[in-house]
């Protein structure tokens, strides 16, 4: 047997009188007939939902469905993107996690990420000490394993580099030239990433910290990243010496060069100097005149004549 079928009305329907009463009509008959309007509500809401059954239900249940469906396609319109013709899924990417996160605010101030290039280098030791640099020197846990194991390498070169990294460790740790300076090794990682370069540029993006480095392979793969890199083989390019052709200056030459007639010397800063004629003055401090500028990948060569 079918249940009747009962039309809801909102409540307002049952308490908003449906006759006008006119001024003759007393307060007793206007209370009456509220009274029934609300015995009217309490018995309609009581016995509503059993007179309807199965219907309300099915009736329910279609909206619910028409509600998901809704739903359902404004979730696919902000996942999805326009590709050609069609619609293809966006892939869901996972963003690497810091494990064991320090955050930005327990970090340190002004930090810096140095990597184990920058630790075997050495050059940031006299940097500190000299009072130029200022903030956080954060040396990963990970950074640390790489430097040890380049120390127990068979081969005596990269056993003294490693050792050499592991040194400069302690003396930046133990250093007090520079108070302004603190140096922190912390053990976070980043599981997702397998490479130690990888990892180290999600620690510094996480940390919001700069990144130094004298590997340019690395600095370049930061810089895509959205990380700030310090490279020191930057700084030392532009704290070279301003040379112009015809300038005077004193050079020992060291040794040979490679064409016929040619003498190598070096500048304090490292800078090299090829002379002509100047093979039999090796181990001498000869005077020469600046002839030519180089511009090399790896900075700026010169040459020169005797004077």
């Amino acid at each position: 047997m079918k249940s009747p079928k009962i039309e809801h009305q909102p409540f307002e329907a049952f308490t908003k009188p449906t006759t006008a009463f006119t001024p003759h009509q007393s307060e007793e008959m206007v209370k009456k007939k509220r009274q029934k309007t609300e015995a009217e509500f309490v018995s309609w809401s009581k016995t509503g939902p059993i007179a309807l059954g199965a219907g309300f239900t099915r009736a329910l249940a279609r909206e619910i469905v028409k509600n998901l469906t809704t739903i359902g396609q404004f979730t696919q319109h902000h996942l999805l993107r326009k590709n050609g013709a069609g619609f293809t899924s966006r892939p869901f990417r996972r963003e690497p996690q810091l494990m064991k996160s320090q955050g930005k605010g327990t970090i340190g101030e002004y930090p810096m990420v140095l990597d184990t290039s920058v630790l075997i280098d050495g050059r940031i030791l006299p940097m500190v000490n000299s009072g130029f640099i200022v903030g956080t020197l954060i040396i990963p846990q990970v950074v640390l394993g790489e430097v040890q194991h380049i120390a127990d390498s068979p081969d005596s070169v990269r056993r003294a580099k490693g050792r050499r990294g592991l040194e400069v460790v302690g003396k930046l740790k133990g250093q007090k030239a520079n108070p302004a300076v603190k140096v922190k090794v912390v053990s976070d990682d980043v599981p997702e990433a397998r490479e130690v370069d990888h990892k180290l540029a999600a620690l510094a993006k996480g940390w919001g910290a700069k990144l130094v480095t004298v590997d340019f392979n690395l600095a370049q793969y930061a810089r895509v990243q959205g990380v700030k890199v310090l490279n020191i083989n930057d700084l030392a390019q532009a704290l070279k010496m301003s040379i112009v052709p015809g300038e005077e200056l004193t050079i020992k030459i060291t040794h040979e060069g490679r064409e016929r007639e040619q003498g190598v010397g070096y500048l304090p800063d490292g800078t090299m100097i090829v002379v002509d004629r100047a093979r039999a003055l090796v181990g001498q401090d000869i005077a020469v005149v600046i002839t030519k500028i180089h511009q090399t990948p790896a900075g700026q060569l010169f040459f020169a004549r005797l004077k």
